[in-house]
């Protein structure tokens, strides 16, 4: 018998959350799908569109110009004023962020991702699964990647190494590791919990063995975009999935519990 889901509460970020102002994130996820829907209608689903969303989300000073200016015969400013509007209030920390955030910290773009930086993200994000989860499902070899933040963190955690990594031992019961360990499991995915594993290894390994190899991530969203891009960069398929919140110690010096939307993660896996 399949054990269910664990109680599903807000969980508010330093910078986001997918639930906005509700108590689901089933909100966010039929935000994003008919943003990109439309996006799509207008624009060809492939890597030179992602590719130029990609480039266009870099020139952080320029986009809320952008977004003031709203030249709708420019395809990029274009997109960022379709969506901004509808995914604001998944981002309404974030000027709040920027404005406490040291100077010294500025270096790191992750700490540094500006309001409109997070919107394009969520939809490259968005349009990167659509563009590769058919590879990603058929590679011979498929492993999940998933952060420490979304453990218990009212029990010790047992997760020990396991071959390229730490995996999940199912001691909670109310452990998200634990249960979006068991989906990918259902669906021939390995799942680790990231602690250090060498990727470039474990990827050369595959190629040499002839096997196709494909990644899903599990991150809040500056981590997330970053390692699906460097996956793309290297020809990997890849998919990846967000943290309903940025709740570790990058962001606030300490852990707090994290969560994901299981039945999306499962959709998305479908």
């Amino acid at each position: 018998m399949k054990p269910s889901h664990p109680g599903y509460l807000p969980v508010t970020g330093k910078t986001y959350t997918l639930f906005g102002d509700g108590d689901s994130t089933s909100g966010y996820y039929e935000t994003i799908r008919k943003l990109a829907d439309e996006v799509t209608n207008n624009n060809p689903l492939t890597e030179e569109l992602i590719e130029e969303i990609r480039v266009f989300s870099r020139g952080k000073r320029n986009l809320r110009k952008c977004l003031k200016k709203n030249d709708p015969g420019d395809r990029m400013p274009a997109i960022l004023n379709l969506i901004d509007p509808h995914l604001r209030e998944y981002t309404e920390k974030v000027d709040e962020h920027l404005k406490k955030l040291p100077l010294r910290k500025f270096w790191d773009f992750r700490l540094a991702t500006t309001r409109e930086q997070y919107h394009l993200y969520m939809l490259e994000i968005e349009l990167t699964n659509r563009l590769y989860v058919d590879k990603f499902l058929k590679a011979d070899r498929k492993i999940a990647l998933l952060p420490y933040c979304l453990q218990d963190f009212s029990v010790t955690c047992k997760a020990d190494k396991n071959g390229f990594d730490y995996q999940c031992k199912h001691c909670s019961e109310i452990c998200y590791q634990n249960h979006a360990s068991l989906i990918l499991e259902e669906h021939s995915i390995e799942p680790y919990i990231w602690m250090g594993g060498d990727m470039k290894q474990l990827a050369k390994y595959s190629f040499h063995e002839n096997r196709t190899f494909g990644i899903l991530g599990i991150a809040c969203i500056p981590e997330l975009i970053n390692g699906m891009r460097t996956c793309r960069k290297n020809h990997i398929p890849v998919i990846g999935f967000p943290l309903n919140g940025n709740c570790c110690i990058r962001w606030h010096g300490e852990f707090f519990p994290n969560s994901i939307d299981l039945e999306e993660l499962e959709r998305l896996l479908q």
